[in-house]
């Protein structure tokens, strides 16, 4: 069995990252990103390079689960983290990389995902996500409730929140929190909103399409433990309950900074991509620089 790390958190993004900050990495010319671009029939290397990933779901989601397990692997080859954190999309990688599924497997079910994404959007409504950086997460909470087709998909930090809303609420939606609560009101290039009402009914199409997918639950993987960001849950999740919250990991709200606060202090957290932000989205869930290994 290999050897487990005592204290390297490992924390894989969702979709929201600007892959845009991908394209000169060298690890784009990774063997395991090439495995799984053939394995696929697509050449995510040359679509990464040239920003041509754009934002449908299914082929930007695996496209960032590929680049950061390839990414994450060379650092994993002869040992194991001690955890791994996946935030929406990002479980999939995460459990690939602690050997619960296989790489190819995982980006196969997020292309079928992608598709489910697309239709949940036509069937509920059109959706778009926003950023809301500034105000606390419960302020900006306490002011969503109040504004019609607008939800909090994720609390990412001390300061910066995630909302799913419908197309049409979303104008209004950025009006009200800028005016109301000062807030700072960006919006990200996702053509949906996941973990919001948006997204009903993913989550069974998702069962269905994994009805073959086999958790590995081997003393390897066992020894890796898996979070997977649920709003009142930051606990880690156990193997035998791994394949149901893979398939729940797009409806419900997530909760990035109360998973990454309820470790000890004594654990190192792990970007697992170069410039994905995630170095700053612990470091503002209150994480001393000291315990963030940056990527490379």
């Amino acid at each position: 069995m290999a050897e487990a790390s005592e204290k390297e958190v490992v924390l894989f993004p969702g979709g929201g990252i600007d892959m845009n900050t991908m394209r000169e990495t060298p690890l784009l010319q990774t063997s395991d990103l090439r495995r799984v671009s053939d394995h696929l029939g697509i050449d995510f290397v040359s679509k990464l390079a040239n920003g041509e990933v754009g934002s449908a779901p299914g082929p930007y989601q695996t496209s960032v689960a590929a680049l950061t397990y390839a990414c994450t692997r060379q650092r994993y080859q002869s040992t194991r983290p001690l955890a791994v954190i996946g935030q929406s999309s990002g479980v999939w990688a995460a459990a690939a990389i602690m050997g619960a599924i296989p790489i190819e497997k995982a980006c196969e079910l997020l292309m079928i995902r992608g598709d489910l994404i697309a239709e949940a959007s036509a069937r509920h409504g059109e959706g778009r996500m926003l950023s809301v950086v500034g105000p606390a997460p419960e302020e900006t909470a306490a002011v969503v409730e109040g504004i019609d087709g607008c939800w909090v998909s994720g609390v990412m930090t001390r300061s910066s929140v995630t909302l799913g809303c419908r197309l049409d609420a979303r104008e209004n939606a950025e009006k009200i929190l800028s005016s109301e609560i000062g807030a700072n009101v960006i919006r990200l290039r996702i053509d949906f909103a996941s973990h919001c009402p948006l997204m009903a009914g993913v989550a069974d199409e998702m069962k269905k399409a994994m009805v073959d997918l086999q958790i590995n639950d081997s003393a390897d993987a066992a020894a890796v433990q898996f979070y997977d960001c649920f709003v009142g849950d930051p606990g880690p999740v156990s193997l035998d309950d791994l394949w149901n919250r893979l398939a729940l990991n797009i409806e419900k709200p997530f909760d990035l900074m109360a998973t990454v606060q309820s470790f000890d202090e004594d654990a190192l957290f792990v970007e697992s991509l170069p410039n994905a932000g995630i170095f700053n989205m612990v470091r503002y869930s209150g994480i001393s620089r000291k315990r963030i290994i940056k990527a490379e």
